[in-house]
């Protein structure tokens, strides 16, 4: 069985070195045909990329540039391996920075409160501004109302005041309650 076997083996080796011989039969018939076909077809092209690496080899002087290298490893050469630093310098705040800093700072934060201030104290203005003259719309256009205001302002300001506010309440509310509608009925018309 084993005899068969190799046998088989051997057979099988034998086969694939003719196949491999008869393929570089091939390549060595067909080789120097397709050499010969590219090698005139491209003769031009490759003799002038032969001329333009003449010409660029004629334009650098070897010696030159071979001078220069052996200048460079010199100066290389000469360059300590080596470069020690002295950590001499060390840096420390001194009394007078320490109170700039302070100070920078304490301005810095008196300018931006002062700012934020400003800004709210001006925005608060415009609202009163803006109350002051539909006030004075009202007294106005309705001279009786604003006088009766003004009474009970006088007669009962706190309770005044609480209903006032009661109210103002309740308008908002009710133009919530508008509002929220208004959406519900925009989003069923969308979806119909």
């Amino acid at each position: 069985m084993e005899q068969d076997e190799l046998e088989e083996k051997v057979t099988m080796a034998e086969e694939l070195i003719l196949g491999l011989v008869k393929r570089m039969e091939v390549i060595e018939s067909e080789l120097p045909e397709f050499l010969k076909s590219f090698l005139e077809q491209y003769k031009e092209t490759l003799a002038n990329i032969s001329g333009q690496i003449e010409k660029s080899n004629k334009r650098y002087d070897d010696q030159k540039i071979n001078q220069q290298i052996d200048q460079v490893k010199d100066l290389v050469g000469t360059m300590p391996k080596v470069i020690t630093v002295k950590n001499e310098h060390h840096h420390h705040f001194g009394a007078w920075s320490k109170n700039l800093i302070i100070g920078i700072a304490a301005c810095f934060l008196i300018t931006a409160s002062s700012v934020g201030t400003a800004l709210y104290l001006n925005h608060r203005n415009n609202r009163l501004n803006s109350e002051a003259y539909n006030y004075w719309l009202v007294r106005a256009m309705y001279p009786v109302v604003s006088k009766t205001i003004e009474k009970k302002l006088r007669d009962d300001p706190n309770g005044f005041i609480e209903k006032a506010e009661k109210e103002m309440a309740k308008q908002n509310s009710i133009m919530a309650a508008k509002d929220n509608d208004d959406r519900a009925k925009k989003k069923r018309q969308s979806l119909k």
